[in-house]
């Protein structure tokens, strides 16, 4: 399997989230003379799981859904460019020539899956671990080939704040939504958010703010969107949140736990072991042992010129080889 032209099949195919169907097909097609494959359907698109063995004990896996806007495949000597290059076509080219190589070779004891809607909502994903209960995991995203054996957490919510319209000139006569967001928010920067020796600090961004209709009536309506990056258990962050929120409405969009992952497992190998400040599909696998790791450097991901070096992807199938040989085994 020659995954740099594998790799070029993939780019040539627009599988922006919601629009996986075509490249799900292709992925089928390809692995089926090599694997038994079932399916998931996700509204009109579906995940893939291919494997031998009815539970592998090692599961490589990525998402195969892009961000927007889908732009043409072209490349230079050095770099293959397009929507997805490094995230993840160029690694999932790299993942399915490995994963074909070593069934080729009498390799049972490991699977692979695609999943959908990573860039949206996740949405593939969490059906998509139903498939297996494998004792190891490797997520492929663009790690520069370091093993990343610790993320953090995320939590996403909305804050809204109500309050009572009125006239400019007499704001004794309403009540001001805007005030109690910018309350709630004032408060929220005030507290103290735990630290993780491995992860390091739980960081807040406030987003997004809307409010109000015009600078001469009092707002009855404001709202902010918050996203946390969680380097501490995510019950903290929800106590303090209700503990200062007696003004506002919380609507939680998603909430998911940092990992942080023993690395005894990976003694045989000698990648470099890091961490990320934000959240992938490994904390869907938070029972596995597992790890993110792939070809392509994440600095190009979701860019005007999305690109992953030719011998980065020659490389990734050989390690990806080498994982699948070595965990399937232990």
């Amino acid at each position: 399997m020659d995954e740099i032209e594998l790799t070029k099949d993939l780019l040539k195919i627009n599988s922006v989230s919601g629009n996986e169907k075509e490249i799900g097909e292709y992925i089928v097609k390809l692995l089926k003379p090599y694997f038994k494959i079932k399916t998931q359907q996700i509204d009109d698109s579906f995940n893939i799981f291919a494997y031998n063995n009815d539970n592998p004990k090692l599961i490589l896996t990525t998402h195969i859904d892009t961000v927007m806007p889908f732009f043409d495949f072209y490349e230079d000597k050095e770099y293959l460019f397009g929507r997805g290059a490094c995230d993840t076509k160029g690694l999932m080219a790299s993942m399915l020539s490995a994963g074909i190589e070593a069934s080729k070779e009498g390799l049972l004891d490991f699977g692979l899956i695609f999943d959908v809607r990573e860039e949206t909502d996740f949405g593939g994903i969490k059906e998509a671990i139903k498939f297996a209960n494998p004792e190891f995991v490797v997520v492929g995203e663009p790690t520069n080939f370091d093993f990343v054996v610790g993320q953090k957490g995320l939590l996403e919510l909305k804050v809204i704040a109500r309050g009572k319209a009125a006239h400019s000139a007499v704001p004794e006569n309403g009540v001001s939504a805007i005030e109690k967001l910018l309350t709630f928010l004032n408060k929220l920067k005030a507290i103290k958010f735990p630290c993780n020796g491995v992860l390091g600090k739980t960081t807040l961004n406030i987003g997004k703010i809307t409010g109000g209709t015009a600078a001469n009536i009092v707002p009855d309506y404001a709202e902010a969107e918050l996203s946390f990056r969680l380097a501490c258990d995510s019950k903290f962050i929800l106590g303090e949140l209700q503990r200062i929120s007696r003004e506002v409405e919380l609507k939680i969009y998603s909430c998911y736990e940092s990992v942080c992952t023993s690395t005894d497992f990976l003694k045989d190998f000698n990648n470099k072991k890091t961490t990320l400040p934000y959240f992938t599909e490994l904390g869907f696998w938070n029972k596995s042992r597992g790890f993110v790791f792939g070809p392509g450097d994440a600095k190009y991901a979701h860019s005007a010129d999305e690109r992953i070096r030719k011998e980065d992807v020659i490389k990734g199938k050989k390690e990806y080889l080498d994982l699948i040989k070595k965990l399937s085994k232990k």
